[in-house]
């Protein structure tokens, strides 16, 4: 298994691209074709080998226009129209535009026929979604704040009002149809006049040697932006008035809002001294646990949002802290400090003391697990504790596995010398079945599609003593911009998992020790990681598997099993059977359950159950 330090040496990318909602970023038709002729950052130029015209199709919706996309089944999202240069793709299908998310960032291949201009805002807009997702707030903010500069409309600002309070007038000038300039007003800027190309470089002589490629930009993700002061907000000012009065004894920071600077928070801050109000709250919970594929958080560990992000140099750290952040809570001129600083080390990693106003917590730990899992006004009976079965009375495991991917509940289980008598398996992923089959020798028996199982075949293939699952993610997941919630699409497979472990149950007069375990992912919507808890009656709890690997893997787990108040790593060429490809491989591991999480949760197991 590789260690931390390795993949961060492999992965030293310390510069990506990302949409913001604080900065202006130059969308005109004429920026994007000046990118055809551009120097790249490793000193090379790139060169097409002819221009293609794109979106030339007659179907409309050009470079930089603003746009409502559909997929079949999801919410309307407010997206940009951008070149296929942007995202170093493939230029778009006819009839077919690459647009980028307002929120995230990411990018999508969408038909014409899903989109719609943004001056059909009232039509399209989303109340529902509006009300449940932060993420889904911050993107018409941000669709908004571009809409309202080219059409050079401006909206007066109160220190300290909330993100609602700052959209109300944006949205009544959406929905009266952004007048007076209508749909005219939204049009991408176009440049005056051209920029002329680069200078084409002199050819080199053949037995010239190739020049040192330039060295890799100095630490920050940035979303395109030139400038490196910090964009004066309400939320800054507002939270320079914290600071200037907790320096001078007036108040004290835990009665603020420390990402924004509200007075009277809901919680305290997990990391740090100071408190959260609710809408920086449910951010942290749903974008804290999210990562870029440099490894690295995709929003600042203070605040969780942050237009310029710097990058820990520690190899065994992963956070980011913006700029406002820095120059706001630690002191003006430290952001351009530490971009000078080799090797900077973030205020998670250096010794414990205040840096301006910022002072981490000695229990963060403690704090940060207990922020994810602890839910206030939703506390549960507390599960029944079975007595240990003395070693002569121990029978084997019987164990229904459901979404169950490359066994890893059968693999971990024999790791711990655990007897399984029978392991039932539902999984739909063909690949999938091959690695379980083949490495476990045919002792899995699957059952294939979840949905299939009826309490008869619960009746018939039972008693179970062990109930696990992980249902996916990709509904779920704030990752995804158009996922569909618990409740719609793959999030309702959940509810597969619940009615499944109610057929399983003891029934009454039973005494025999039963066990389950329910797994998804962190950075899912609060309300639906709170309706989980309501049907399975618990509240989760929270593991990062980075603790002892490369790999950031951070995941709820609900379930009964004995101390689930330790992490990924497979054994080397687990998945390699057959011809299988890299790419399945990956695929594979990427949906997979981390083995050191699940030996720490199941090796209580042992004291149930018989050995070898």
């Amino acid at each position: 298994m590789e260690s931390i330090e390795g993949f961060k040496e492999r992965h030293k990318i310390r510069h990506s691209k990302r949409l913001s909602g604080f900065i202006p970023i130059n969308y005109s038709e004429e920026n994007s074709r000046q990118q055809e002729n551009t120097e790249v950052q490793n000193g090379c130029d790139y060169r097409p080998a002819r221009r293609m015209p794109e979106y030339q199709d007659g179907k409309g919706f050009g470079i930089g226009e603003l746009v409502w996309g559909k997929i079949k089944g999801f919410s309307w999202w407010p997206a940009i129209v951008v070149s296929w240069r942007t995202n170093s793709n493939r230029q778009a299908a006819p009839g077919m535009r690459w647009v980028k998310w307002f929120g995230d960032g990411k990018f999508s291949e969408i038909s014409t026929d899903k989109l719609v201009g943004l001056v059909y805002f009232r039509e399209h807009f989303n109340p529902t979604t509006f009300q449940k997702l932060v993420s889904y707030r911050q993107s018409i903010l941000h669709v908004l704040e571009v809409a309202s500069s080219r059409a050079e409309k401006t909206f007066s600002t109160v220190t300290g009002e909330s993100l609602e309070e700052k959209l109300k007038p944006m949205m009544d000038w959406a929905n009266q149809g952004f007048k007076p300039t209508g749909e005219k007003g939204l049009r991408p800027p176009k440049t005056l006049g051209k920029t002329p190309p680069p200078p084409t470089p002199p050819r080199a002589s053949p037995d010239s040697s190739p020049p040192d490629p330039a060295p890799p930009p100095k630490r920050p993700k940035t979303n395109g932006s030139s400038s490196t002061n910090s964009k004066e907000t309400p939320e800054n000012r507002s939270r320079e008035r914290m600071v200037s009065e907790a320096k001078n004894n007036k108040t004290c920071l835990e009665d603020s809002c420390l990402s924004c600077g509200k007075k009277n928070p809901v919680t305290d801050h997990p990391l740090f001294e100071g408190g959260l109000c609710r809408t920086c709250q449910d951010r942290f919970l749903e974008l804290f646990y999210m990562y870029d594929d440099d490894g690295y958080q995709t929003y600042c560990t203070i605040c969780c949002e942050g237009s310029e992000l710097l990058l820990c140099d520690s190899a065994s750290c992963f956070s980011c802290f913006c700029v406002d952040c820095l120059n706001t809570l630690v002191g003006r001129g430290t952001a351009e400090a530490a971009r000078k600083e080799e090797p900077w080390n973030c205020y998670m990693c250096r010794p414990q003391q205040r840096y301006g106003v910022l002072l981490r917590r000695r229990d963060w730990n403690t704090r940060l697990k207990e922020f994810f899992t602890n839910e206030e006004g939703q506390e549960y009976k507390a599960p029944k504790i079975y007595p240990a079965i003395p070693a002569t009375k121990r029978k084997a495991i019987r164990v229904l596995s459901l979404f169950d991917g490359i066994a890893t509940g059968y693999l971990v289980l024999r790791d711990l010398g655990i007897k399984v008598e029978k392991y039932i398996a539902s999984e739909i992923c063909e690949d999938s079945i091959s690695v379980g089959t083949v490495r476990h020798e045919g002792n899995i028996r699957y059952v294939h599609d979840v949905r299939n199982i009826t309490k008869r075949h619960i009746d018939e293939w039972g008693p179970f003593d062990l109930v696990i699952g992980g249902s996916p993610c990709n509904d779920l997941s704030i990752v995804n911009p158009a996922r569909k919630g618990l409740y719609e699409g793959t999030g309702r497979l959940f509810f597969e998992f619940y009615h499944l472990l109610n057929y399983t149950r003891p029934k009454i007069g039973e005494d025999r020790p039963f066990f389950w375990l329910f797994e998804n992912v962190v950075s899912m919507r609060v309300n639906d990681k709170r309706d989980i808890s309501r049907f399975l009656e618990c509240n989760p709890v929270m593991i990062d598997a980075v603790k002892v690997s490369a790999a950031h893997r951070a995941r709820y787990f609900w379930g009964n099993l004995p101390g689930m108040n330790r992490i990924f790593g497979f054994p080397l060429h687990y998945t390699d059977v057959s011809n299988m490809g890299r790419h399945a491989r990956q695929k594979l591991l990427g949906r997979s359950w981390s083995v050191p999480v699940i030996r720490h949760l199941f090796a209580p197991l042992k004291d149930y159950f018989s050995c070898d």
